[in-house]
């Protein structure tokens, strides 16, 4: 038999009445703010794109009171899997077997906030039982790490969510600070020569010297 008009029409209604309820049944709701990706329950998360196969990433270590860059590969790229990865106890590193960490051992990262390109960053108890010099550089050592990631300039720090102040080389006591606070504590040339670094470290020194040169108002040896 063949169809009449009318009954060719309702087939084609009912076909795409049916294909507007599986539209909807799997449309994506939206949200009215942006969500971050959590390290932990504290905080809102700041986090760079993931990067699959794990990643390198330069992390900053401690030798003679001075800042060394370490290349290390981590499971991604994330700002909270670095920063997590320099607060563990750091491994003998071929080559670099002086370098140590400041950072009190058992502080853990408890999150991470952006707000435009500063970060704060939360830390656990256990990182007062640093103070003096050596607390100095454990907060140069984060900054320098995660000032590695282009779209962060700047970092507070909050221990058990409470913030805190920090000392910097040029500022004095201060709530946020950035690269240009602790370039003096990289090495120059001659001090990188004499601990005998190897050339990657070497090299990413240089690099990141010539980088805070360009972006830092003064030289560290005019800064009060």
């Amino acid at each position: 038999m063949i169809p009449t008009r009318r009954g060719a029409a309702a087939t084609v209604l009912a076909a795409l009445a049916a294909l507007v309820a599986v539209v909807a049944g799997c449309s994506i709701g939206t949200d009215s703010s942006p969500r971050g990706l959590a390290v932990s329950t504290t905080t809102t998360v700041a986090d760079s794109a993931p990067t699959s196969g794990g990643a390198a990433a330069v992390l900053y270590y401690v030798g003679d009171g001075k800042l060394v860059p370490v290349s290390r590969s981590l499971p991604d790229r994330r700002l909270g899997t670095v920063l997590s990865a320099l607060l563990e106890t750091p491994e003998p590193i071929g080559g670099l077997g002086g370098l140590g960490s400041s950072i009190p051992t058992g502080t853990e990262l408890l999150g991470l906030q952006i707000d435009g390109d500063t970060v704060a960053v939360n830390l656990s108890k256990e990182f007062e039982n640093v103070v003096g010099p050596s607390r100095q550089q454990a907060i140069a050592q984060l900054v320098m790490t995660a000032t590695e990631f282009p779209e962060i300039d700047s970092l507070r720090f909050l221990v058990d969510g409470k913030p805190i102040q920090v000392t910097s080389p040029t500022q004095g006591d201060t709530t946020t600070v950035g690269a240009c606070d602790y370039e003096s504590l990289l090495p120059t040339a001659d001090e990188a020569r004499l601990a005998a670094l190897d050339a990657a470290a070497v090299e990413r020194l240089n690099l990141r010297r010539n980088n805070l040169s360009q972006r830092c108002p003064t030289p560290p040896t005019a800064r009060n």
